[in-house]
Parts: C-alpha cells; sequence; structure tokens
C-alpha cells in the first residue's frame, strides 16, 4: 500500500475515532440525565431509578392503606423499582446501538500498516451503561428538610 493510500486510510480511521467519541460524550451526558419510572398497586406506588437502576425517587399515595394493606407495600415497592429498572435498561441499550453499530465499522489498523495489532481490541466492546449519577437532593428529607428513612408520601 502507498504512503498517501495508508495516509488516507489513517485521516478516515481518526475522523470516525472522533466522531465516536463525540457520540459517546453526548451519550454519557444524556445517560446522566436518564430516569425512568413505573408504578403499581394500580399507581399509587410510583418508583424512580436513574441510569445504573439506583432508586432516587419512591412516592406512596396516601390513599395506598385505603386500598392495600401495608404488608403489601414492600412487594409494590420492589415491583415498580424492577420495572422501571427493566426501562432504564432498555433505555441505556438504545443509546448505546449507534456507538456500537460505528465500533464494527472500525478497520484493522493491520488493513493500513502490515503487522500493526488490531485497534478495534483497543476499543471495548460495550461502555458501561451506568454512569454515576446523585440521587435527587431532596430525596430522604421530610418537609422541614430533616433527614428520614421514609418514602414520600403524596397529599
Amino acid at each position: 500500500m502507498s504512503n498517501d493510500a495508508a495516509r488516507h486510510q489513517m485521516t478516515e480511521f481518526s475522523a470516525l475515532v472522533q466522531e465516536q467519541l463525540a457520540d459517546i460524550a453526548a451519550m454519557q451526558k444524556r445517560q446522566a440525565q436518564l430516569r425512568a419510572s413505573a408504578s403499581a398497586a394500580d399507581g399509587l406506588v410510583e418508583v424512580t431509578v436513574n441510569a445504573h437502576g439506583h432508586v432516587v425517587d419512591t412516592v406512596i399515595d396516601e390513599t395506598y392503606l385505603d386500598e392495600y394493606e401495608f404488608e403489601e407495600l414492600a412487594d409494590h415497592i420492589t415491583e415498580a423499582a424492577q420495572a422501571a429498572a427493566r426501562e432504564a435498561g432498555r433505555r441505556v441499550s438504545a443509546m448505546l446501538v449507534p456507538i456500537n453499530e460505528r465500533r464494527k465499522a472500525f478497520p484493522t489498523l493491520s488493513e493500513i500498516v502490515d503487522g500493526a495489532p488490531d485497534l478495534r481490541d483497543l476499543i471495548p466492546p460495550g461502555l458501561d451503561p451506568f454512569s454515576t449519577v446523585e440521587p435527587r437532593r431532596d430525596a430522604g428529607r421530610d418537609e422541614g428538610g430533616e433527614e428520614t428513612a421514609f418514602p414520600t408520601v403524596r397529599r
């Protein structure tokens, strides 16, 4: 392969890498803002999770005990949290599709330079779909701003 052809391939590869890095940065920003919610008990229990699937908010309608027994509450919270985590995972997976598709288009370095290692091996096959996202600042606080271990109750 001529030097001009190799230079052209490296330029194309470099552009592909830069485009990939820009998309990864944009995806990470969207991921940091991602929230998914699900409800149980006919909508009286709602749980919101972040991209990690970590619970960031739990809301229980004050009429919950009018229709359900307290003993059922834990199961309803778990049901809503699991559904919200599945939805968050689905959304994160969808965000990764274009990035993983582009990764498949990366040429091997050995296609450009004889005997060189495959650069695709240096790029992780999948990104950690979960970035570090802090829980909502007011989660775990009552109306007076005091820390509490109890979920929010709607009024």
